[in-house]
């Protein structure tokens, strides 16, 4: 327990200590400064959701990189409707070298399995006109941590993001908007799957 409250402590102390920097990353990007405590709960919350979900030391690791690339890569789609190369790319080593790390060939097929699936359903998408090319490569991210975890998790992420993505698309033709961000659904549909796996599969 105590080791447990000092990780979650700790946890909790690099989110806050990261937000601000995070928050200023976005202020880069897009020249709109977000609301700091909003940054703040994003970064805090997720920071307690890896600690809670994370496949051990190195998944806690990919996940927190994916999770500070994710917060600004939101923040951005939903600001100007992409996802920057420059945040999503670099991620991709940034979680594989963890994921070879363990040397677990299973989980790292499964991980890679995840990744491509991923990617060529988005890519489906966006041949049909209905995804950005950014939400692809975000997919393949996405999949890449949450089959590292079980393919149960990339599983649900898919439909948590249908049901996030249907929810906000209803609501943008209710507003008479065509063009909506998709990659923050993907991202909130990754923080479910995590969530519901651990409650529901995982115990």
């Amino acid at each position: 327990m105590v080791n447990g409250g000092m990780v979650i402590a700790g946890a909790a102390a690099a989110a806050l200590l990261a937000s601000p920097g995070l928050g200023r990353c976005v202020a880069l990007a897009t020249a709109r400064r977000p609301e700091p405590r909003l940054i703040g709960a994003a970064a805090l919350a997720s920071a307690l959701l890896i600690v809670w979900c994370a496949e051990g030391a190195l998944h806690g690791a990919a996940l927190a990189v994916v999770a500070a690339i994710g917060i600004v890569a939101g923040w951005v789609d939903a600001y100007e409707h992409r996802l920057p190369d420059v945040l999503v790319l670099p991620a991709y080593p940034a979680v594989a070298v963890p994921l070879l790390a363990t040397a677990d060939a299973e989980t790292m097929l499964r991980a890679a399995g995840c990744a491509a699936a991923g990617a060529v359903l988005y890519l489906g998408g966006h041949a049909l006109g209905q995804l950005g090319f950014g939400d692809v490569k975000l997919a393949g991210l996405l999949g890449l941590v949450l089959g590292w975890a079980s393919w149960q998790t990339a599983a649900t992420a898919l439909l948590a993001t249908a049901v996030i993505g249907g929810a906000q698309a209803i609501a943008m033709l209710l507003l008479r908007r065509i063009e909506f961000p998709f990659g923050p659904a993907m991202l909130l549909g990754a923080a479910a799957a995590l969530v519901i796996t651990n409650v529901y599969i995982a115990h």
